[in-house]
């Protein structure tokens, strides 16, 4: 019984984690839900114990602490759920390059990466790539390859846009994509370019996407995206 009980407020809990942001829960106030599955927990345990007699009261009292413990810690889980997140999320930032460290307030803060730039991961049209942040890039400048993950039409680029990189001028594919995501950051019709086959080994992160932000700021090795 203590399982099965146990499984239910697990199972309740988790619903309410899902459905906090909408507030309700079968269209009840989540508040509400909540009192209300603690309380029917607590009560589908106690009618055991009182159906068997008195002599077990001292066992039952005890289990009861107990599960008033495991209640409570369940509990202040869902209560301070949004902290767990942000540390879960703070501690996963500086161990994967380009991830993300995102506070309170919505800004996502970048380490700087072993190599001195700054990476992210990030979505463009869904697909995931890394790029290197470049404020000195004009407009965001996808590789070949990593426009291909993105589901470009590689069919229907034209390779006419002349531009300037370490190597020289050549030329590269003008486009806008559909979106391109930053640690949730997202922003659509981004205007981009398409480097030619082998032309381009990282993608850059470049001010036509910087610039839609709020704001942007280094400071002490850190990147720090305002949504």
């Amino acid at each position: 019984m203590f399982y099965v009980l146990l499984g239910i407020l697990v199972t309740a809990v988790a619903v309410l984690m899902f459905n906090h942001e909408a507030g309700e829960v079968f269209g009840l106030p989540i508040e509400q839900v909540a009192s209300v599955t603690l309380m029917s927990s607590f009560l589908l345990y106690l009618l055991p114990s009182r159906m068997s007699g008195l002599g077990q009261l001292a066992q039952s009292i005890k289990q009861l602490a107990i599960w008033l413990l495991i209640g409570f810690g369940l509990v202040l889980g869902y209560s301070f759920k949004d902290d767990a997140k942000l540390l879960v999320g703070r501690v996963a930032g500086e161990l994967v390059p380009g991830m993300g460290i995102e506070a309170k307030n919505g800004a996502v803060t970048f380490p700087r990466s072993g190599n001195g730039h700054f990476m992210v991961l990030a979505r463009v049209n869904g697909a995931e790539v890394p790029m290197l942040v470049d404020t000195g890039a004009s407009s965001v400048v996808l590789s070949y390859d990593d426009a291909k993950s993105a589901g470009l039409n590689l069919d229907a680029l034209r390779f006419s846009t002349p531009v300037s990189t370490a190597n020289g001028t050549t030329k590269a594919a003008r486009i806008y994509l559909n979106s391109v995501n930053v640690a949730g950051i997202e922003r659509g019709r981004v205007e981009a370019l398409v480097s030619q086959p082998g032309a381009l080994r990282e993608s850059l992160l470049g001010m036509s996407f910087l610039e839609k932000l709020g704001g942007w700021s280094v400071t002490n090795d850190r990147l720090t995206f305002q949504p």
